[in-house]
C-alpha cells in the first residue's frame, strides 16, 4: 500500500466570483461553463447531499477549477478543491495508462499472451489472451463463475488465483460484453506486478503520479480519509445492474449476474465504498481515487502527447504508443446494458467528436458511472473531468460538451 500522498500543484486562473455554492475559478472566455456546471449542480439536489467538480487544463494550465456541494453527507464535509472522488468504474483508463507506461517502456507487448508472464494463467483455454484483449474487454472473461462477496474483490493475488482456474465465457454474447467490472483490473494489477515487481498502486504512484504531480491513487492512506467523497447513487441508476428477471436457464439472465452482480460493483448499500477497509484496498478495476483537478492534468498530458513530433521526449506516453491508443480496435452494442462503446487499441475509449469536431476530433478518455467522465482532447491541447458523489441515470455529457465548446471559442479567439 502507498504510504505517501501526493499534491498537484498547478497555476491558478483568474478568480470569478462564485455563485449558487458554486466556488472556485475560471479563467477569461470560460464563463459559460460556470453555468453549465451550476445548472448541472441544482439538477442533481441539494449542495447538502451531493458534490461534484469540475476541472480542466488547457496546454498546461488550469482554466476551469470549479467544486460544490458536499463530499460527505454524513459528516457534512464540504467539497474543494482537493475531494478525491472514489472512480469505481471510472478507473479502468488510469488502469489502462499504468499498462501503456510499461509497454512504452519496452516491458512488455500488448499482443504478446498474458501467459508469456504468467503462466499459470494459461490453462483452460487462455494460453491465447492478450493483453489488449483484457484491456479492450474482448478477451471473453467479463466476469467470475465462483460466487464472490464484497470482501473478496479485496484482495487481488486471490482474485489473480482464481482467475487461474478460470475458463473463457462460453455464451455467445460474452465477447460483445465491451465492459466488465472487475475481472479486467485484476489480471491487470497481477501482469504489472509480475512484470515490474511493484504492486499496481506503488507502480503508479512512483511512475505517473509523483512525476507528474497527481492526486490520482489506488487505494487510500489514512491521512487521505478526509478527502474522500461520500458515493450515493438513486434508484435509476442502481436499476441499470440489477439481477435480469428469468427462470432457469436462462443464458442471458446468468451471465447478467456472473458479470454484474458476483458481487455488484454498486449495492443496496452505497457505504460499502466508504468503508476504511474498502479505502484502503487495492482495487485495480474499480478502486481509483482521483481529484478532478489531478484528472484533468492527466488527460492534458496525454493530449499533449499524442501531438508530440515523433521522436520528441513525452511528458509521460510515446507518440507512438498514443497513435497506437487511438487506432480503432473494439466497438460495439453491450448485450447486457445496451449503449455503445469503443475502444483504441491501448483500451482506453474512443469519444465521438459530437458538436466540436474541431476540439474532439481523435479524443480518447473513459466515461464513468453515473456521470463521472474524463477526456484528453489532443487537437486543442486540452484535458477535462467531471467528478461527483451522486451518481445519476443522467450522463455528464452535457457539461463536457459545454467545456468543448468554450475550449473552441478559446481556440478561435487565439
Amino acid at each position: 500500500m502507498t504510504t505517501s500522498l501526493v499534491r498537484q500543484v498547478l497555476p491558478r486562473p483568474r478568480p470569478r466570483a462564485a455563485t449558487d455554492d458554486v466556488h472556485g475559478t475560471t479563467a477569461p472566455g470560460f464563463a459559460s461553463v460556470r453555468h453549465s456546471f451550476e445548472r448541472a449542480c441544482r439538477e442533481a439536489g441539494p449542495p447538502g447531499s451531493q458534490g461534484a467538480a469540475l476541472a480542466v487544463v488547457r496546454d498546461g494550465e488550469l482554466v476551469v477549477d470549479l467544486w460544490h456541494g458536499t463530499a460527505d453527507p454524513v459528516t457534512g464535509t464540504p467539497w474543494t478543491g482537493d475531494t478525491l472522488e472514489p472512480l469505481l468504474t471510472g478507473s479502468h483508463g488510469i488502469l489502462a495508462t499504468a499498462v501503456l507506461l510499461l509497454a512504452d517502456m519496452g516491458a512488455l507487448e500488448l499482443d504478446a499472451p498474458v501467459a508469456d508472464h504468467w503462466p499459470e494463467f494459461a490453462v483452460r483455454g487462455k494460453a491465447a489472451v492478450t493483453l489488449r484483449d483484457v484491456l479492450t474487454f474482448t478477451a471473453r472473461l467479463p466476469g467470475m463463475a465462483a460466487g464472490l462477496d464484497q470482501r473478496d474483490v479485496e484482495n487481488p493475488r486471490m482474485m489473480a488465483a482464481l482467475l487461474e482456474l478460470h475458463s473463457l465465457e462460453e455464451d455467445p454474447r460474452a465477447g460483445g460484453v465491451l465492459h466488465g467490472p472487475w475481472t479486467a483490473g485484476w489480471i491487470v494489477a497481477e501482469m504489472v506486478r509480475r512484470v515490474d515487481g511493484r504492486d499496481l498502486d506503488l507502480f503508479f504512484l512512483e511512475e505517473i503520479a509523483g512525476p507528474l504531480g497527481l492526486d490520482i491513487h489506488f487505494g487510500l492512506v489514512p491521512d487521505q480519509l478526509p478527502q474522500a467523497a461520500r458515493i450515493s447513487y438513486d434508484e435509476a441508476f442502481r436499476a441499470r445492474y440489477r439481477a435480469l428477471d428469468g427462470g432457469a436457464g436462462d443464458g442471458e439472465a446468468e451471465l447478467f449476474q456472473r458479470v454484474w452482480n458476483n458481487p455488484s460493483p454498486f449495492p443496496a448499500d452505497a457505504g460499502v465504498w466508504s468503508e476504511s477497509r474498502r479505502r484502503y484496498a487495492m482495487v485495480p478495476s474499480l478502486g481509483a481515487y482521483a481529484s478532478a483537478r489531478g484528472l484533468a492534468r492527466l488527460q492534458g498530458v496525454l493530449a499533449a502527447d499524442a501531438v508530440r513530433a515523433p521522436g520528441e521526449e513525452p511528458l509521460l506516453l510515446s507518440r507512438r504508443t498514443l497513435d497506437q491508443v487511438r487506432s480503432f480496435w473494439a466497438e460495439g452494442l453491450d448485450p447486457l446494458l445496451g449503449g455503445v462503446s469503443a475502444y483504441g487499441e491501448g483500451g482506453l475509449q474512443l469519444l465521438d467528436e459530437g458538436l466540436h469536431p474541431a476540439v474532439r476530433s481523435g479524443a480518447f478518455g473513459h466515461q464513468g458511472p453515473g456521470g463521472v467522465a474524463y477526456q484528453a482532447w489532443p487537437r486543442a491541447g486540452a484535458g477535462a473531468a467531471l467528478v461527483r458523489s451522486r451518481l445519476t441515470a443522467g450522463p455528464g455529457a452535457r457539461v463536457l460538451d459545454e467545456v468543448a465548446g468554450a475550449v473552441e471559442r478559446a481556440l478561435r479567439t487565439g
